[in-house]
Order: C-alpha cells, then sequence, then structure tokens
C-alpha cells in the first residue's frame, strides 16, 4: 500500500478496489474501445444510452465506440450451467448526449454469470457493499425486485403502452401523476390504489418486505419478496445488511434488469454512484440459458467527492541552480520520496503549483525557503 500513497484518492480506490474484487475470485476483463455497430444496434434495449458514436474503418466496416462493457461480457462468457465466470472491469464507455455531446464515462464494475443462487447473489451484493465502504463512511444501499413490478402489471392487464408510462411515474416517485394516469386508462379504483401503494414502498428492508408481502396479489410478487428476503438474511449473517432499504420506486433501467436491482448513494455525491442487478435476459438473448448478475461504479463521480480535497500539488518543491551537484540534490530528493514524500525539483517555482513546502538546494543542503506556499 506504501506504492499508491502519493496517488489521489480516487485513484488509491480504484487500486484497492480491484485488490478486493480478485481477493473474491475476480478477474481482470480487457475489452477494445470498438465494437462492430451491429452488436448494440441488436441489442439497443440492454443500452442505458442508446446513442451511439460510430464511424467505418478502412473496410468500410460500422463501427462503434463502446457504451457499453457488460454487453461484450455477456456475448463473449466462456461462462456453462457447470462453470462460472466472475470478471472485473475498469473501461470508458464513450457516449453521445444531445446537450453535452460525445461524453467519455469511466467505469469500474464486475459481473457474476453462470447459475446463480440466494449465496452467489449475496457475494455480489456483499461486494457493492465493499465497495461503498471504501469510497466513503456514510452510505446507502437500496434494493428493488423488477419481478414485483412485472408480475403485478400482468396481474392487473395492464398493457406495454401504459406499463412504460407507468413505471417512470413510479421511478419519479410522481404518485398523483401515476393516479391520473391510471384512472385515465380506466383501471378500477381497487387495482390502481394497489399499483400506487406499491410504488410509496420503502424504508427499513425488513419492514417494507413486510408491507410488500400485504400488497402481493400473484405468486410471482410473492417470490420476488422470498428472494429479497433470502439474500437479506445472508447479508444479515455476513455484518453487511446495514445502510440497506428497499425501494420499490427503483424500476430503473426495465429493459436491462429483469431481476434483483440495486444502487449505492455515497455522502456527497447527488446521484447513484453505484447501479447493479440480475440480467438474465441479456444472456439468453445470446443463446445462453444462463444467469447473470452484477454492477458498475461510475468514475466521473469519484472525481467530483473528492476534488479539491487535495490541498497540495506536492509535498515539497525543491529549488536548485545551475551550479548545483547533480548526486547531492538527487540523493536529498530521494531521502524524501523513500519516505512518502511527493517531491517536484525545479530551477524556480512555478506559479501554478501549489506545495506543502518549499525548499532551497545548496552545498550545505535543504533549507526552507522564503515565500513558503
Amino acid at each position: 500500500m506504501d506504492l499508491i500513497r502519493g496517488l489521489r484518492r480516487e485513484e488509491q480506490i480504484v487500486l484497492e478496489l480491484r485488490d478486493l474484487y480478485e481477493r473474491y475470485g475476480f478477474r481482470k476483463y480487457r475489452m477494445g474501445k470498438f465494437e462492430e455497430y451491429d452488436v448494440y444496434m441488436e441489442n439497443k434495449n440492454f443500452l442505458r444510452n442508446p446513442n451511439i458514436i460510430t464511424f467505418r474503418d478502412l473496410d468500410g466496416r460500422l463501427l462503434a465506440l463502446k457504451p457499453d462493457v457488460t454487453l461484450s461480457i455477456a456475448k463473449n462468457t466462456h461462462a456453462t450451467a457447470q462453470s462460472s465466470e466472475r470478471v472485473y472491469y475498469q473501461e470508458n464507455v464513450y457516449w453521445l448526449e444531445k446537450q453535452s455531446g460525445c461524453r467519455e464515462i469511466g467505469q469500474l464494475g464486475l459481473e457474476y454469470i453462470g447459475r446463480l443462487d440466494a449465496m452467489s447473489s449475496c457475494e455480489v451484493l456483499i461486494l457493492a457493499q465493499k465497495t461503498l465502504d471504501a469510497i466513503g463512511e456514510r452510505h446507502m444501499m437500496q434494493l428493488s425486485h423488477i419481478g414485483f413490478w412485472v408480475s403485478l402489471l400482468d396481474g392487473l392487464g395492464i398493457g406495454e403502452a401504459l406499463r412504460q408510462a407507468l413505471l417512470e411515474c413510479v421511478h419519479g416517485k410522481r404518485l398523483h401523476e401515476l393516479r391520473e394516469l391510471l384512472e385515465g386508462a380506466s383501471v378500477p379504483p381497487a387495482a390502481a390504489e394497489l399499483v400506487v401503494k406499491a410504488a410509496g414502498l420503502n424504508g427499513d428492508l425488513r419492514e417494507t418486505l413486510s408491507e410488500a408481502r400485504r400488497v402481493a396479489i400473484s405468486g410471482g410478487m410473492t417470490e420476488a419478496l422470498d428472494e429479497l428476503e433470502a439474500v437479506y438474511g445472508l447479508l444479515e449473517q455476513a455484518g453487511c445488511a446495514d445502510g440497506l432499504k428497499l425501494d420499490f420506486s427503483l424500476v430503473n433501467d426495465s429493459d436491462y434488469y429483469d431481476g434483483l436491482i440495486f444502487q449505492g448513494f455515497v455522502e456527497g455525491v447527488p446521484r447513484a454512484l453505484l447501479n447493479g442487478g440480475y440480467y438474465g435476459r441479456l444472456l439468453r438473448k445470446f443463446g445462453r440459458e444462463l444467469d447473470a448478475i452484477g454492477f458498475a461504479v461510475y468514475l466521473n463521480e469519484l472525481d467530483l467527492l473528492f476534488r479539491g480535497q487535495r490541498p497540495t500539488d506536492v509535498d515539497a518543491l525543491i529549488l536548485y541552480d545551475g551550479s548545483t551537484d547533480f548526486n547531492s540534490l538527487m540523493n536529498a530528493a530521494n531521502t524524501l520520496r523513500a519516505a512518502g514524500t511527493r517531491v517536484r525539483l525545479e530551477r524556480s517555482k512555478p506559479d501554478n503549483i501549489r506545495c506543502g513546502a518549499v525548499y532551497r538546494f545548496s552545498a550545505d543542503g535543504l533549507k526552507e525557503a522564503d515565500g513558503n506556499a
């Protein structure tokens, strides 16, 4: 760990998390910046941002700057029903946004592909919790289950067009608008009230599970709640249930995920820093009868979180002149570096550098200079 002391805090966290994932048996996955455009076009529903940056190579093939990593992992996985695959990645993805144009987004994430049970799902959630622990002391993780909503809306006979509009209201916690949509679609009052009540289910995980069971009207809803309860019980045993909330307004990326979903927040970041969930539907689209669960951390948010926390660019700035003995200067600088000090050598102090201390080197050694930053 001494080797990373001079790095920015966000860089240290990334290295710590990579080490954590490897200690849990996940291996590093690497992919190129480009992928055949057709791969993304055929699976557009699974992309969080459908606006893809494309270009043609010298052979005339239409390529894309990768907008997603999970899609590539799912397409190329070597997992089988007997042998799961565990990978983590640190990659940049590229999105085209109307307001900001081309955007490069750093992601650190992991994926578990194979046969899932409560234990393997729990292990991924434990790593999500430990990821949040590494980033900040005060954090919270929310859980939900897409299957709860799919089964509820199917049971009420609500079609696809209305379903998407309803789920957008649920996600935005716009309960008044949700009621109006249900009334406008002539959904019976009792059924409409059930949907609104489900949308408002959030809070302590154990207590909210009990409330959700009173809303469950189908086997699919009960099955989703049973899965959440089983995972929660294992997380309690592992000592990783602190800060867990159940929030059924978490329905984002319903085309991407089709089971357990979760997101993590850290104090100081206004948006979710971590997003994850179960995405077995994507594997089946590639003809693989397998399960998959994973999550991603948005590294750009880490940059915002720790921006300004390091008050200096270097711990020590050493000034020298043309008569300085090179070996003596390097020995003095390297002695400080060996103790973990960040040292920069300059003929004169730059205007744009923030220093913990400024020294002038002479035949008498290092002496603190006037005008110390």
